[in-house]
């Protein structure tokens, strides 16, 4: 069994998906989706008209590139005619498919190209997660899941060893069937009592036949028979594992995909068959949402002390697939100790208790990261109304940590003058007696670089010369910014058990949306009045990020300030990549930029991780999130919002608005285009 699952076999698509096309204008790729997560064992799927050979390859151009042949020429009903009665491809038989074992290609991020008689068609970079190693055994698991997929409805997620992922389960398991077969001929998947639900495979292999077919529930009136793709190259038929010969060749493999939302709730029988002679049977029970294709629902739930103690999954469902796929492997969060955090004034929690409490001071008790105000509740937010990271770090391990109180943040910080000095004072406090590992830091910056820069657009110089650019308010240039962002890393490396949570700056942009919201300032009025009498009175000298809040009509000011914001947050991501594969022991990288040359002196100490996440980048603040107080820093529920996107990440969906980019500048700088299909942003754990 584990054999088989390790190697690519046909599959045919059952179900519609009408998802965007590729380059060909008579061709979709449909599985994976660009940006998805995958685990287990997953399908890579599609459609094209007219082709004689279809072939998927992992990690094209580098030296992990691999090609695998999809089986073709399968059933797909819903390629023949567009849904307006248009003439598509004319026939049925355009489906290609390869069921595929991700945890073949390891951790992290992954490129897969589908190519139709050598040209390619489709191009897909996703996130693989795995357990380890490339087939998990001798573990098991339920978990429910609440309010999905409507508030008030819950699931159980079971694990199932043959798939190497979660299967909704039901609730009374089925039996019968069997997979012991002839010996040259053997049903995989599904096993006998299993649970079955969205998108599955059934799959095997046969030394020889002419046709494999998959009848589902025979003799009953509700029996459908679909033909499998057969002959893909399973290498394991050729021998036994002692050397006898099994096959004698490798061309054995079949397999159907299927999407078992076509199946009504209940038991169901699955029989396969050679020639017309059945070698394989199993009954299944079937759990579906009561509809074919579930759309518009997103959700991701935290499976804890899974597949060990001290180890949880982040699952996200993924809408292709109709499932959940694992997103992320978590086993620091059940084992951090001590927790600091470097940043400027949103990590400071300025303005943050909102009306009656305007004192234009840190408030550092609302901050998201490090506040523990909770009491002996350690699952509840406490009386500031902020669940913070640190507090729901408490709650995962029903323990107290230390936190850093004041923690190394900031207000005014910037990268460019105050990161390097913030990674120090942190260092310093987990270097110096220091608390328990693991440790955690976050960093969370940028903003100012964004918003101390100058109201006027174009300057004759600027306060510290060629660090900034007199052509976009004095703002920190692009080099400059990634310069003192890799000193900062190279110190906080050097720490060992830290885990450095990195998080993308906020869309400061976003502002502009909030003109109208009332303010709660001793000056009152709305947002865009004190923004506006906040620069002209100079009672700060750039204002409350004067040089886009001035006048927030002013598409040049929207257009600079997203786009400079943008390549600081790619700056970030990229960097962050780069630092988190050194392995253990290993020199960061020398790099020539903002006219010095940095990296090469520090060394990544034992246990030391980095992650980044974007998910305060592609989220959109509502009003509320914003302080009355000076509409400018997030107010408790802006820090509590924060807290939560941050920790185990946070699905776009009509509660959690995601900003969509469609590749206008200034859509993309207001947020005007939503993102609530459901996708899902990985926090910092």
């Amino acid at each position: 069994m584990k054999a088989t699952l390790l190697i690519a076999l046909f599959v045919t698509l059952i179900g519609v998906f009408l998802l965007p096309q590729s380059l060909w204008a008579q061709s979709s790729f449909e599985n994976p989706q660009p940006g998805s997560f995958q685990s287990g064992v997953g399908v890579i799927s599609g459609w094209v008209c007219e082709a004689e050979q279809i072939d998927i390859v992992f990690n094209p151009g580098t030296a992990k590139e691999e090609t695998w042949r999809a089986g073709y020429k399968t059933t797909r009903p819903d390629t023949a005619y567009t849904p307006e009665g248009e003439v598509l491809c004319g026939d049925t038989d355009n489906g290609f498919g390869l069921l595929f074992n991700w945890n073949r290609l390891g951790d992290g991020q992954h490129t897969v190209s589908a190519r139709a008689d050598g040209e390619e068609f489709g191009r897909a970079i996703f996130t693989v997660t795995t357990l380890g190693e490339e087939f998990k055994e001798n573990v098991s698991g339920e978990f429910v899941v609440e309010d999905f997929p409507t508030e008030g409805q819950d699931i159980t997620l079971a694990w199932q060893q043959s798939l190497q992922n979660f299967v909704i389960q039901g609730d009374i398991r089925s039996s019968g069937g069997t997979i012991v077969a002839p010996p040259r001929m053997r049903l995989g998947n599904p096993q006998p009592g299993s649970f079955q639900s969205g998108i599955g495979v059934i799959s095997g292999w046969v030394c020889e036949a002419e046709q494999i077919d998959i009848v589902f529930n025979p003799g009953t009136a509700t029996e459908e028979t679909w033909r499998a793709g057969y002959k893909t190259t399973r290498p394991d038929t050729e021998y036994t594992p002692e050397g006898e010969t099994l096959c004698g060749d490798t061309d054995n493999g079949f397999g159907l995909l299927f999407n078992w939302n076509r199946l009504s709730d209940g038991q169901h029988t699955v029989s396969a068959r050679a020639d017309g002679v059945e070698f394989g049977s199993a009954v299944v029970r079937v759990s579906t949402f009561h509809t074919e294709f579930l759309e518009d629902v997103g959700k991701h739930a935290r499976l804890k002390n899974f597949p060990e103690a001290g180890t949880d999954l982040i699952v996200a469902w993924q809408q292709s697939l109709q499932n959940f796929t694992i997103a992320r492997l978590d086993n620091l969060a059940p084992r951090i100790a001590s927790i600091d955090a470097i940043g400027d004034s949103i990590s400071k929690a300025v303005n943050a208790g909102g009306a009656g409490e305007c004192t234009n001071l840190d408030q550092e008790n609302f901050n998201w990261a490090t506040s523990i105000t909770h009491g002996s509740a350690l699952c509840s937010a406490g009386e500031d109304g902020v669940f913070s990271q640190a507090e729901r770090i408490e709650c995962r391990q029903d323990a107290m940590i230390v936190n850093a109180d004041p923690n190394s943040a900031e207000s005014g910080a910037e990268m460019l003058k105050d990161f390097f000095a913030q990674a120090q004072e942190s260092a310093a406090l987990f270097g110096i007696d220091p608390p328990a590992a693991p440790r955690y830091v976050t960093v969370e910056m940028g903003h100012n670089d964004i918003c101390s820069g100058t109201i006027e657009r174009i300057q004759a110089d600027c306060d510290r010369g060629d660090d900034q650019d007199p052509m976009n308010h004095c703002r920190t240039t692009e080099a400059a910014f990634e310069r003192e962002f890799r000193k900062g890393l190279d110190v906080l490396i050097a720490v060992p058990e830290l885990k450095i949570g990195i998080a993308a700056p906020v869309r400061v942009t976003q502002l502009c949306n909030h003109k109208a919201k009332t303010n709660c300032s001793i000056l009152g009025g709305t947002c865009e009045s004190l923004w506006k009498s906040d620069a002209l009175l100079e009672l700060r000298p750039t204002g409350l990020c004067g040089s886009i809040t001035i006048d927030c009509s002013d598409e040049r000011r929207l257009r600079d300030g997203y786009e400079t914001a943008k390549a600081y947050r790619d700056i970030m991501e990229r960097v962050s990549a780069e630092y988190a594969a050194l392995a253990d022991d290993e020199t960061s990288p020398v790099v020539t930029v903002g006219g010095e040359t940095v990296g090469g002196t520090a060394k990544k100490a034992a246990g030391t991780s980095l992650s980044f996440s974007n998910a305060s980048w592609v989220y959109k603040f509502t009003s509320e999130q914003i302080s009355c107080c000076d509409c400018f820093h997030p107010s408790f529920q802006g820090q509590d919002a924060a807290a939560r996107i941050l920790f185990d990440g946070f699905t776009c969906g009509p509660t959690d608005v995601c900003c969509a980019d469609t590749g206008d500048i200034v859509s993309a700088a207001l947020c005007t285009t939503e993102d609530t299909s459901g996708t899902f942003h990985p926090g910092l754990f």
